[in-house]
């Protein structure tokens, strides 16, 4: 195939749109409904931001190239959002996507996107492109009165109004930059998430009167009667109070509802404050005596575009003193492969390309370990013991650790 890629023009959101129905069929996602999706991405642009590949005048590949900022150790980074990857069903099994989305990495580069984020249809597909797994988070289903109450809860109010709205929202941004991997919103993203029918807005409103924490919640009664449950899209508190304030309240509904999903990182340790933390009988095989007590969900991938430019924008621990000197493989994008030198002192990463002295530590890797390292997704350490990376200085493996180490990375936002 003699294929071309590049964005699209403003007349083309319709072709891209029935691309995109062959790829994600359903009832309801007719070539129309895609045409306004693509019109109007949530996190900015337009039909510019569609990617696509044309054969023969023909466009037969598509996806889509959203401009994000995600949160890294308090920076913004300029982030390409890949998504609504679709082929023609003509084109299939002929190594088009990963054509079309090697060219994507090379036009996310070009506009100034340092990093890369998507969620994968195949995680191996992605990881031959230098994608990352980048976020995992328990996931548990369990019954309201599972939740400890809490007085607090009288402090839990609905957010329905325009100025209540603002006050999540203006929470939302001062909390992301101190997570990883969540994203900087806009209004339109905004207004994806509040303007569903079938979703709730409360608000933890604490002794200052200032808002503490939130919970989005998703009605789902699309299923079955029998299978319903309230769903937590998304929570966020800021003091120990809000988070008890909000689990409380959560109890109280166990008159409407059943079950409750809620996930939560790991290091929430969400299972001490659940009094009986098993799923329900038959969902998951238990391990002798052992019972399951949550599922494992992970999706997000991250991957390094500019890996130079990232690496300035990330800072590390205060007190980190040393040099690290990498020989990285990236085919994808050979501006990252090759031997640099980064300097980690004062909190911040200096770099510069060539190879590191005799008395630096080296870590041999391909750039989908080195992204998953970048993100705090995978300790050093751990990506030596697993085979991803190589090092002739494993004494030095947990200094780095420490100097690398950042909040587990997760992300709220689907694009």
């Amino acid at each position: 195939m003699s294929v071309s890629f590049r964005f699209a023009r403003p007349d083309e959101v319709h072709d891209v749109g029935r691309l995109s129905a062959h790829s994600f069929p359903g009832l309801a996602r007719t070539p129309d409904w895609w045409a306004d999706q693509l019109a109007t991405p949530r996190f900015g642009g337009g039909p510019e931001i569609a990617w696509v590949g044309e054969d023969d005048g023909q466009l037969v590949a598509s996806c889509q190239l959203h401009p994000l900022r995600e949160w890294v150790s308090g920076a913004p980074l300029p982030t390409m959002g890949l998504g609504t990857v679709a082929i023609a069903p003509t084109h299939r099994k002929r190594g088009l996507a990963g054509r079309l989305v090697s060219a994507a990495l090379r036009a996310a580069r070009e506009r100034g996107d340092v990093a890369s984020a998507l969620y994968p249809f195949r995680v191996s597909f992605y990881a031959r492109l230098g994608y990352g797994l980048a976020g995992e988070a328990l996931q548990y289903r369990i019954p309201p009165e599972a939740l400890p109450d809490s007085d607090e809860r009288k402090r839990v109010e609905l957010a329905e109004s325009p100025e209540a709205h603002a006050e999540v929202r203006a929470l939302y941004a001062a909390w992301a930059p101190t997570q990883t991997g969540m994203l900087v919103r806009g209004e339109r993203a905004w207004e994806g998430l509040l303007a569903p029918p079938d979703r709730g807005l409360v608000a933890y409103r604490g002794a200052g009167e200032r808002l503490e924490g939130y919970a989005l919640v998703a009605y789902r009664t699309d299923l079955p009667p029998q299978e319903r449950f309230l769903e937590v899209e998304e929570m966020v508190w800021t003091t120990d109070s809000a988070r008890r304030g909000l689990y409380a309240w959560l109890l109280s509904l166990g008159d409407q509802w059943r079950q409750i999903v809620l996930r939560s990182l790991p290091a929430h340790r969400l299972g001490d404050w659940i009094s009986e933390p098993r799923l329900p009988l038959g969902s998951a095989p238990g391990w002798g005596l052992w019972f399951p007590s949550a599922i494992l969900v992970r999706g997000p991938m991250f991957r390094l575009v500019d890996s130079a430019a990232a690496w300035v924008e990330r800072t590390v621990a205060a007190e980190s003193a040393l040099t690290l000197a990498l020989e990285v493989q990236d085919p994808q994008l050979p501006e990252n492969s090759g031997s640099w030198r980064l300097r980690l002192e004062a909190g911040r990463v200096h770099v510069e390309q060539g190879v590191g002295g005799p008395e630096d530590m080296t870590l041999r890797l391909d750039i989908s370990a080195l992204s998953r390292i970048y993100v705090g997704a995978l300790p050093p350490s751990a990506a030596v013991a697993a085979g991803l990376a190589e090092t002739d200085r494993p004494e030095r493996l947990a200094a780095l650790d420490a100097a690398l180490a950042l909040p587990e990375p997760w992300t709220f936002d689907r694009f």
